[in-house]
C-alpha cells in the first residue's frame, strides 16, 4: 500500500506532522510518501534518522501524478485540500482520502471554508476526540470512522530524562504554576491572570505566542500590576518539557479543544492539569488521577481554582510521586504513540 501525506513532515514543533511521522515509522510493511522542509537544526538532526528508514520517501511535485492507494492529511489548509482531491482524482477508484479533523468546527477560524470542504470530501473521516466527533455529525452531517486521539512522546516527556530549568535565565521564582498554548481568547489565558491576582505567593509563567498583536497587548495590560506573572513567548520542546516537570501544576482554562495537545504532555510528565469541564477537557482529565476539572463561577471568579492549587502546594513529596506516577501511567496507556499508530494501521486496512 502506497500512502501520500500532504505535509512537510520533517518539522518536529508541528503536532500535525509528528502525528503523521508517528503512524509511518512503525508500518514498515506499507510505503509513505511526504514533503520536505526543515527549519531548524531539530529538524535536520532528527530528520536524518527518519528519511533513513527505506519505507519512508521524500516526496516531490512530480509525486502527485502517482497513483496512491490513500492520502492522509490531518489538517485543513488549502494546499492540503487541494492535493489531497487532486491525489485522489488521479488515483481513481484505487484512492482513498483520509482527513483526520484535529479541531472543533470554528466559524471564526480563517481556515473554517478549507476544513468545511475536507470533511465533506473525505473518503474517511477521523476525530481525534468524542466532542469533535459529535460536532462534525451535528454541523456536517458526516458520522466519522474511529475517533483516534493524538498521542504523545512519553520517551521524551518524562521527568527522568528532564533537567531543572534555568530558572534565572528564564526569570522564574519557584513555585510556578504554568499554561502553554497559543494565547488566544479562547484558551483564556487573560482566567490565569486573574488566578494570579489571587495568589500572589506563587509565580504564574506563560509559554506561548499569542495569535495576534492586540491580543498579546491586551493580556499584557491585565497583568501590567502584577509582579508574578511572566510571559515567556515560544520556547524549544526541551525548555517546556524541562518547565513541565518542575512546575506546581499546568493551569489550562481552555473553552476550545479538538484533543489538547499540551495536556497529554503534561499527564506525560506527572504533572497536575487544572481545566474547565469544557470542549474535549473532560475526556483527557480524570479528577484525582491526572488533574481536575473545575468550574469558572459567576463573575469569572476562580474560587475553586485557587483552592485546589493551594492544596496542590501543600503536597509532601510522597503524595506528588504519587500523582506523577498516577498520571502518567494513564499516558502510556492511553495516548502511547504505538498504540495511535496501530490504530491507524487498522483503519487503513479497511
Amino acid at each position: 500500500m502506497q500512502i501520500l501525506f500532504p505535509i512537510n513532515i520533517d518539522r518536529w514543533t508541528n503536532p500535525i506532522a509528528t502525528l503523521l511521522r508517528e503512524i509511518a515509522v512503525p508500518n514498515a510493511d506499507l510505503t509513505f510518501y511526504a514533503f520536505s522542509k526543515p527549519v531548524s537544526d531539530e529538524d535536520r538532526r532528527h530528520g536524518r534518522q527518519f528519511w533513513s528508514h527505506r519505507h519512508i520517501h521524500r516526496a516531490t511535485p512530480l509525486d502527485l501524478v502517482r497513483r496512491f492507494d490513500l492520502v492522509h492529511h490531518a489538517s485543513a489548509t488549502p494546499a492540503n485540500v487541494t492535493t489531497a482531491r487532486l491525489v485522489r482524482w488521479h488515483s481513481g477508484p484505487r484512492g482513498c482520502h483520509v482527513y483526520t479533523a484535529n479541531v472543533q468546527p470554528h466559524h471564526a477560524d480563517s481556515y473554517y471554508r478549507w476544513y468545511a470542504q475536507a470533511v465533506l470530501q473525505a473518503d474517511v473521516v477521523v476525530a481525534v476526540s468524542r466532542v469533535v466527533a459529535d460536532d462534525l455529525h451535528t454541523i456536517f452531517g458526516r458520522r466519522v470512522h474511529a475517533i483516534i486521539p493524538n498521542g504523545v512522546d512519553t520517551v521524551f516527556f518524562d521527568r527522568q530524562v528532564a533537567h531543572p530549568p534555568d530558572y534565572a535565565g528564564l526569570g522564574i521564582r519557584p513555585p510556578y504554576a504554568l499554561f502553554v498554548g497559543v494565547l488566544r481568547q479562547r484558551k483564556r489565558p487573560d482566567l490565569v491572570i486573574r488566578l494570579a491576582r489571587c495568589m500572589a505567593h506563587i509565580q504564574f509563567v506563560l509559554v506561548g505566542e499569542a495569535s495576534a498583536s492586540h491580543e498579546s497587548a491586551r493580556l499584557r495590560q491585565l497583568a501590567a500590576d502584577l509582579s508574578n506573572v511572566l510571559f515567556l513567548g515560544q520556547q524549544p520542546r526541551h525548555i517546556v518539557r524541562d518547565l513541565m516537570c518542575y512546575a506546581s501544576a499546568l493551569v489550562f482554562p481552555s473553552e476550545l479543544e479538538g484533543l489538547a495537545l499540551t495536556v497529554n504532555e503534561a499527564m506525560a510528565c506527572g504533572l497536575p492539569v487544572l481545566a474547565q469541564p469544557r470542549s474535549s477537557l473532560p475526556e483527557q482529565v480524570q479528577d484525582g488521577v491526572t488533574g481536575w476539572l473545575l468550574p469558572v463561577d459567576a463573575g469569572e471568579e476562580m474560587t475553586a481554582w485557587v483552592e485546589r492549587l493551594e492544596a496542590i502546594l501543600g503536597w509532601t513529596p510522597t503524595e506528588r510521586q504519587e500523582f506523577a506516577q498516577r498520571a502518567r501511567a494513564v499516558a502510556l496507556e492511553r495516548y502511547s504513540w504505538a498504540s495511535i499508530a496501530a490504530q491507524y494501521r487498522q483503519l487503513y486496512g479497511h
